[in-house]
């Protein structure tokens, strides 16, 4: 069965989403590394990556059991992120993830999802879901405000790389969200070349500039 990703800015509403998704049917979601994985003190400049693949292959091994699995974050989140602070912000150059995602795919221990789902909406929205979500800390909320627009623009260009990559969903409410997001299921699981996608992406990524 079909492996999707939630995308978005913090707050956007990914979880709550993925969690209808769930009450709706019999589906399987997937953390983002945060939740799923406790931080070392001493952590390597490769140890969130390190857990994408991690996340991947729990998606994997739900997909025989559940009709939906989903990845709540990209687990390549690390090239769009880094590439909203110009890889500036962390240890991590556009070669190294690069570098260790290709390697990865080579080996087949993890590739990209059968399709994202990007909700967005505008800065004061997310603003007042955050203030009324007490259950979640959100580290480094005000730096993802700061990165809307070229976050957004990184998922729009999937599509420009991948045709029907992304399906990007104005996240008026939960409901709708989920509704949209059952409509536009893969029929089937799509074959897709993740290492080629992967080298458009880092080609696309050296071009532009957040």
């Amino acid at each position: 069965m079909a492996i999707i990703c939630l995308e978005g800015a913090s707050a956007v509403g990914k979880t709550t989403t993925s969690n209808e998704l769930a009450r709706m049917g019999n589906t399987y979601i997937v953390p983002e590394v945060n939740l799923l994985f406790e931080r070392p003190k001493f952590e390597k400049n490769t140890w969130y990556l390190e857990r994408q693949v991690d996340r991947w292959q729990i998606a994997q091994e739900k997909q025989s059991e559940y009709d939906l699995v989903i990845l709540d974050g990209d687990i390549f989140q690390p090239l769009s992120y880094n590439w909203c602070f110009d890889f500036k912000l962390y240890e991590q150059s556009l070669d190294l993830i690069y570098n260790f995602y290709q390697k990865e795919i080579n080996t087949g221990n993890m590739m990209f999802p059968d399709k994202y789902f990007y909700l967005y909406t505008d800065i004061n929205n997310l603003k007042k879901r955050k203030e009324n979500d007490r259950a979640r800390k959100r580290r480094n909320f005000e730096a993802h405000l700061d990165i809307l627009e070229p976050h957004r623009r990184y998922y729009e260009a999937l599509n420009q790389i991948e045709q029907q990559f992304v399906h990007l969903i104005e996240a008026k409410n939960i409901e709708n969200n989920a509704k949209i997001i059952k409509d536009n299921l893969p029929s089937s699981t799509p074959y897709r070349d993740s290492e080629g996608v992967l080298d458009r992406i880092k080609n696309w990524l050296m071009k532009n500039k957040p």
